[in-house]
């Protein structure tokens, strides 16, 4: 929409949150509360869009980065206020201006279009998104006239008896006209409870000027639901996962219980695939077709290839591919690569290594900075020592090869393919490679061997 520009609200401190951080820079379902509404924004394409920063102005504004224009309240005196700082980039722009707030994290992008087409066709000077609460405490009053049209809004510290039991509540997102809101604005005054500038104020400073103002009642309530304190947060992110499980089972997805299960936004998972309780998906995950994820399973920033079955696990930052299994109680640090067909069992650790096709590490072993080939078994027990105190080696171990329980692989050595190890073996050390010839039979060797590695 080019006849459209978006302001967003993200000056406030919240100080309800005791916090440090931003109020728009909590967390909701895995990204930042002004992710989801510059995420609903920009899917109105706008010819620009503002965000009016305020408290730790320059964190938002590295947050926001290119996305949006960011200008800065520095005395945060109300809304109207806010909005008045990007009234230099407004003067000679003719079109709709949206107005949203920044910790609105449930706004749909579907109800701001509404919102903005409502404008168009009706061509008032302002449309007004409304809601009704059985329990309207903490929000302005939509007062209407007689005709239905919204005569003003009332903050909910300046209401009289009546106005206080008005269940209609104003949601704090509009669409103005552009030049009747800065003729608005030029007249909005500070009398009143908080001596704050309210931008509410310009909806009765338009009727008085005979412009026409309209209310637009949203069908869900709960997109309205501002956050300022952490029970706003642990609500807002509540109503978030719930849709968020909806969307995923509506793709073909069997969420077996969505009360337990934590999916954030940004994850993609193919259909036929199986997400069992206490599971979280948390970050850009993204999971093949035909997989079944958890129960107990915490995947971060990873992606899990078709058919693969993780449970009892944590896979972080990791790259898992098709029909693996993981777990019971195995951890996938970062860095990892695990190719189709391995089997990854219990109390196993892998970081920064990459395991080959069809390989085995089934039981209590660390596999770290390695690089496994494949159909490779990994005994019980088995470690890599990958750290001499000062800085950490690389492993290498072919195809084809059977380490047995309890080897040690004192890196940098490498293991050559077909070789078979009975248990407690200790191999390489040093820097050097791996001197032994791989065993001519298939049986194993009668006891544990120590094989010495030449010194660099």
């Amino acid at each position: 929409m080019r006849d459209l520009v978006a302001v967003i609200l993200a000056a406030g401190q919240g100080t309800r949150m005791y916090s440090g951080l931003p109020k728009v820079l909590h967390s909701v379902a895995g990204q930042p509360m002004i992710d989801h509404v510059l995420m609903a924004v920009r899917e109105l394409e706008p010819a620009r869009i503002y965000v009016v920063t305020g408290f730790m102005a320059d964190k938002v504004k590295e947050h926001c980065g290119r996305r949006a224009i960011c200008v800065e309240q520095k005395r945060r005196l109300g809304t109207a206020h806010a909005v008045r700082q990007v009234v230099p980039y407004l003067r000679d722009f003719r079109g709709n201006v949206l107005v949203t707030v920044g910790d609105a994290p449930l706004i749909r992008s579907e109800t701001l279009r509404e919102l903005v087409k409502r404008r168009k066709a009706h061509q008032v000077a302002a449309t007004v998104l409304t809601t009704e609460l059985d329990n309207p405490h903490g929000y302005g009053r939509v007062v209407r006239n007689r005709d239905g049209t919204v005569r003003k809004i009332v903050e909910e510290k300046d209401t009289n008896i009546y106005e206080a039991d008005i269940r209609e509540i104003n949601t704090g997102i509009y669409v103005f006209d552009c030049q009747r809101l800065l003729e608005a604005l030029r007249r909005v005054g500070n009398k009143n409870a908080q001596r704050e500038y309210y931008l509410t104020d310009t909806i009765e400073i338009l009727g008085r000027l005979n412009y026409e103002v309209e209310a637009m009642v949203a069908k869900d309530p709960t997109e309205i639901i501002g956050v300022n304190s952490r029970a706003d947060l642990a609500r807002a992110e509540a109503y978030l996962r719930q849709r968020i499980a909806a969307a995923v089972m509506e793709q073909g997805v069997t969420v077996i219980d969505p009360a337990t299960t934590y999916i954030d936004r940004q994850v993609r998972i193919g259909r036929d695939s199986v997400i069992q309780p206490f599971t979280i998906l948390e970050g850009r995950c993204e999971i093949g077709e035909g997989a079944r994820i958890g129960p107990h399973a915490h995947l971060i920033d990873s992606k899990v290839g078709s058919g693969s079955h993780l449970r009892f696990c944590c896979v972080d930052k990791a790259e898992i591919g098709a029909n693996v299994q993981i777990g019971p109680y195995a951890n996938i640090r970062p860095g990892c690569r695990v190719r189709d067909g391995v089997r990854i069992g219990t109390f196993v650790e892998v970081t920064r290594s990459e395991i080959g096709e069809q390989s085995d590490v089934l039981h209590l072993s660390y596999i770290g900075d390695a690089t496994v080939g494949s159909r490779t078994s990994i005994g019980t027990g088995s470690v890599t020592v990958n750290f001499d105190g000062r800085r950490k080696w690389p492993t290498r171990i072919g195809d084809d090869v059977f380490l047995g329980s309890k080897t040690s692989l004192v890196a940098p050595v490498e293991v050559p393919s077909g070789s078979r190890w009975r248990h407690n073996a200790v191999l390489g050390g040093n820097g050097a490679e791996c001197d032994a010839q791989p065993e001519a039979t298939a049986k194993p060797v009668k006891s544990a061997r120590r094989v010495r590695a030449k010194r660099s």
